[in-house]
């Protein structure tokens, strides 16, 4: 229910957000030209960069302001999930026996940097939906970025599975939510 009232209230914020860089992608062989062009001279590109995102009302940072603003929020609700007493030892349903700690499903005879020694199921829902949804966000960009939003989705699912389940929940149902107001975006 908290995933699905922070998606109201950052919805116009993430439409702006994938409007931006929906439009950033429109402009980048124009960019690209513009530094192919001034190449030798860095000042000269970036006058010229500034002044295209101006004809084209492209603002480069606009894809970063939602994701900016949920981050004190992930951090806000990582430290609730992990010390709040009353999420300790509470299930929510299935397998999610317990919101304070991972939603482990088995446990790995050794152990791997980052990501533990157990497997959780809900940080594999979570890299599931990161991959769809930069996926679906990245079908016109420049491929040289491309692998590096997809180490990046790889690290969060190592780094996630770590976390409480409640963490976890949350930020999957954000995500789940986030894909399917990308995917009407643009239908539309």
């Amino acid at each position: 229910l908290f995933a699905f009232l922070v998606r109201i209230i950052t919805g116009p914020l993430m439409k702006k957000s994938f409007q931006s860089s929906q439009k950033m992608q429109t402009v980048q062989p124009k960019l690209k030209q513009l530094q192919e062009k001034h190449k030798k001279n860095s000042q000269k590109l970036n006058q010229e960069m500034v002044k295209l995102y101006k004809t084209e009302g492209v603002n480069p940072l606009g894809g970063c302001l939602p994701m900016l603003l949920q981050m004190p929020l992930l951090f806000s609700l990582f430290l609730v999930f992990r010390s709040t007493i009353e999420f300790r030892g509470a299930p929510f349903f299935w397998w999610i026996s317990n919101l304070a700690q991972p939603d482990t499903i088995f446990y790995l005879p050794f152990y791997v940097p980052i990501y533990g020694d157990q497997v959780a199921f809900l940080p594999i829902l979570l890299g599931v939906s990161m991959f769809l949804t930069q996926k679906m966000s990245m079908a016109a960009m420049d491929s040289q970025q491309k692998p590096m939003m997809y180490m990046m989705s790889a690290f969060f699912f190592l780094l996630f599975n770590s976390f409480p389940s409640g963490l976890n929940l949350y930020y999957l149902v954000y995500n789940v939510l986030n894909y399917l107001q990308q995917k009407s975006l643009k239908r539309a």
